[in-house]
Formats: structure tokens, C-alpha cells, sequence
């Protein structure tokens, strides 16, 4: 009887074992926003921005412009200026914001040319990763959907394999509320 407890116990073990899964987690986007390629699109993409800010400012500044000379001229001018008038401006306006629809969607694209390139590279960096050292899973902290953070953090791991220094230890902020 004892002896078939023990091959029980053996059984149930090996298929404990066969059934464990190596799990890890990691931060996608502190992994990402530490890489140099990151900081690298991040500063091109502002600097892509500020050419649409700038323009826009520029069309704007025109727009308030139309509108003052539209009223210094409101009561003297003639009705056929006036319209006119009235016309440029709403066009000028229209013109401004498809201006905005357009440059948001150029900077959209210009952030996926310019950021896909850097999550591909994460991911293939976590799943070279994850397959080297036997991961079953490997979970992304970062996203909030994750209850337990058991398992093993890969994010030095990760780092060694993108070449970048490893973040891990850094000190986060901490914020307070106020009650």
C-alpha cells in the first residue's frame, strides 16, 4: 500500500512537472521608451509637429487678421465687399481646419513609420527571449491587466539581448494623493 502511495505521488509529481509553465513579465512600454531608437523617433516626431504648429499659428494668425480687417470695414464698406469678405474668411476657415484633419493624419503615419519598426523590435527581442530561456508566457506589466506579477521579470534579459542598459532597478516617481 505504501509503495502505491509513493508511485501515486511520483506520477502526480512528474505530471506536475510536465504541466509547469515558466512564466515572466515585462514592461512593453518602459522597455521601449528606453530604447535609443525610441528617443531617437520621439524627438523626430516632435520636430515633424512643430512644422504643422507652426503653419497652423501661421494660418491662424492670418484668419484673426481677416476677421479684424472684417470689422474695421463692417459699417463703411459696401454689401459686395462685405460678402466677399465674409466668403474669404469662411474659407480661410475651412482651409484651416482641413489643415488640422490633415496634419493629424500625416503626424499618425509619420508615428507608425517611424515607432512599428521599434515594437517589432521589442517583441522579437521578448520572444528570442522567451524562447531561449523556456518561457511559457511572458506577460506585459505595463498594460494593467495583469493581477498577479508572478513569474520571473525578463527585463534584463531583454535589455542584454536589445544591447541597451538594463532599467530595471531605476526609481520610479511615486505620487501622493491628497487626502
Amino acid at each position: 500500500m505504501k509503495k502505491g502511495i509513493i508511485v501515486i505521488a511520483a506520477v502526480c509529481l512528474s505530471a506536475v512537472g510536465a504541466f509547469a509553465q515558466k512564466l515572466g513579465h515585462i514592461n512593453g512600454q518602459s522597455l521601449v521608451e528606453h530604447m535609443p531608437e525610441y528617443k531617437t523617433a520621439y524627438e523626430e516626431l516632435n520636430a515633424y509637429k512643430q512644422q504643422y504648429e507652426t503653419a497652423l499659428q501661421a494660418m491662424q494668425t492670418e484668419y484673426e487678421k481677416m476677421i479684424q480687417e472684417f470689422e474695421a470695414v463692417r459699417e463703411t464698406a459696401p454689401k459686395v465687399i462685405l460678402e466677399t469678405k465674409a466668403k474669404d474668411i469662411e474659407m480661410k476657415r475651412q482651409g484651416i481646419y482641413d489643415f488640422q484633419e490633415q496634419a493629424s493624419a500625416d503626424v499618425s503615419n509619420e508615428e507608425l513609420k517611424k515607432i512599428d519598426p521599434i515594437l517589432k523590435k521589442a517583441k522579437d527581442a521578448i520572444e528570442k527571449v522567451g524562447k531561449a530561456n523556456n518561457f511559457t508566457y511572458i506577460f506585459d506589466s505595463g498594460t494593467g491587466n495583469l493581477l498577479y506579477m508572478g513569474g520571473e521579470d525578463v527585463t534584463k534579459l531583454v535589455c542584454t539581448e536589445l544591447g541597451i542598459p538594463d532599467y530595471s532597478n531605476e526609481v520610479k516617481p511615486t505620487t501622493t494623493g491628497g487626502n
